[in-house]
């Protein structure tokens, strides 16, 4: 695995704190200052943590059960992809 750099964290973490309170993306954690894999934690009815990874092509987003859900090229495009994921939709009612 390709650990995360010191600025893509504080990318991470600038994208996190720019969303509505609202947003289903609730918070994330990682350890240490360059960690090969950060949680992205989002609650609709349960906390849910999603395993963020660092690829060659760029980021990697699975499951809980480890199934890659989402990839992409960038942190906004994962973001957007995270927004679009089924029954993550902050409209859906579960």
């Amino acid at each position: 695995m390709t650990a995360f750099t010191p600025s893509e964290v504080d990318e991470i973490d600038a994208l996190w704190r720019s969303l509505p309170p609202d947003h289903m993306w609730t918070g994330w954690a990682a350890a240490g200052e360059s960690p090969d894999q950060i949680w992205i934690f989002r609650t609709r009815a349960h906390w849910r943590r999603f395993p963020l990874f660092k690829t060659e092509e760029g980021f990697a987003l699975s499951d809980e059960k480890g199934r890659r859900v989402i990839r992409a090229a960038s942190l906004q495009e994962l973001l957007s992809a995270v927004e679009a994921i089924p029954g993550l939709d902050p409209d859906r009612r579960r």
